[in-house]
């Protein structure tokens, strides 16, 4: 594990340190880890939620905002980091990436075609004329503008561990077992996070299988088993909404926790405002593993997209479904329409407040409530 930054120091985007860090209630081997005053990570979500604003107000708030890299061209990689950096001057910013490999589906590459045709409104766009960028090109140009942590899921970090130990930058893995978690310490991961079965959005498990037997493990169940098992910070993830849970991960031996539905939420997300409706109204049995909208099971929210997408043929394998109706989600997005787009959500996404908050408010108020919760129940401590 690297050297933590000394007491009362936190790191810049350039390595060097900035002393006399504002006091935190939360002092731990992550906020060590990464030079963030409070134990809260944004979770990186691909596809247009985490803007260089919300990466940005995250790490103003004292926690760490991290880019969703993935689809992502790597100049557009490197223009958003640098744009968070701007606007949250001398915190760290990271990055994510999905280091799954293409997996086996329907051949036919036309196969969705009958399915999104009266969606489009129009013939379907054309193949990118370049392959997207890869993972270790995104790390290398997030990087290149400052980036100070690299996160990755769905897989093995080792493709990539060797760019974040020559950067100098904290490297973080999410696993979904305790064997993931051996796997992702012996390449190199200096923090765990311990994505439970109540997350939205990926399972980060390395090899799902085609159908069914998903690792489901909840939260509590893994936080508190990789906290043995693992001699690096754990961080839990997965049905985590506010105070009371990062007190919870906290007693449980976390060393913080990751947050992804909760800034959804946030002002400066880049989510439609139906998005977030439907988040806000979702029952705690609303949200399900869905297969069909990229070719990897994710929790989310069932809409038209996902009953028309799982009513046809066979997907087409990751990464393949989710580039087949990228436009129409795109089109969706920007129409404030909520049925043609993927609504990740964990399960307890109804406890997001009713009013948008920003982000540095939502990481001072999850803090806030954290320390009154422990209050609440360790007299000594009133």
């Amino acid at each position: 594990m690297r050297a933590l930054p000394e007491p009362g120091a936190r790191r810049t985007t350039d390595g060097h340190t900035i002393r006399g860090m504002p006091d935190t209630p939360f002092r731990t081997a992550l906020t060590d880890l990464l030079g963030i005053r409070h134990p809260v990570v944004l979770a990186g979500m691909a596809g247009g939620p985490t803007t260089p604003e919300l990466i940005a107000a995250v790490s103003r708030g004292g926690g760490l905002g991290v880019l969703g890299a993935m689809g992502m061209p790597a100049d557009a990689v490197r223009a958003s980091i640098l744009r968070a950096r701007e606007l949250a001057p001398g915190c760290p910013v990271g990055v994510n990436v999905l280091l799954a490999g293409p997996t086996e589906g329907n051949p036919d590459p036309a196969a969705l075609e009958p399915v999104l045709r009266d969606l489009r409104g129009g013939p379907p766009p054309p193949p990118p004329a370049a392959p997207p960028a890869s993972p270790r090109d995104l790390v290398a140009a997030a990087l290149e503008a400052g980036a100070a942590a690299v996160s990755v899921g769905l897989g093995d970090p080792a493709p990539v561990a060797d760019l974040a130990r020559d950067a100098r930058v904290p490297l973080m893995a999410m696993v979904t077992t305790v064997e993931e978690a051996r796997i992702v310490v012996s390449s190199g991961a200096d923090a765990v996070v311990a994505q439970g079965w109540e997350a939205g959005g990926h399972r980060s498990t390395f090899a799902p299988p085609p159908e069914g037997g998903l690792p489901s493990v909840g939260t509590i169940a893994l936080v508190t088993r990789l906290v043995a098992e693992v001699d690096v910070p754990v961080v839990a993830a997965g049905g985590i909404m506010d105070g009371r849970g990062l007190a919870a991960a906290l007693c449980l031996g976390a060393a913080g926790v990751q947050l992804g539905t909760r800034f959804l939420g946030a002002r400066e997300a880049g989510v439609p405002p139906s998005y977030r409706a439907r988040l806000r109204q979702a029952r705690d049995t609303d949200s399900r593993i869905i297969r069909a909208l990229s070719g990897r099971p994710a929790r989310g929210l069932v809409n038209d997209i996902v009953r028309r997408l799982e009513s046809g043929p066979a997907p087409l394998g990751w990464p393949r479904q989710a580039a087949a109706w990228a436009d129409v989600r795109q089109a969706a997005a920007r129409a404030d329409d909520a049925e043609h787009i993927a609504l990740w959500a964990g399960q307890a996404s109804s406890l997001m407040e009713d009013e948008a908050l920003g982000a540095e408010e939502i990481v001072a108020q999850v803090v806030a409530e954290a320390v009154a919760t422990l209050r609440a129940v360790t007299p000594a401590s009133r």
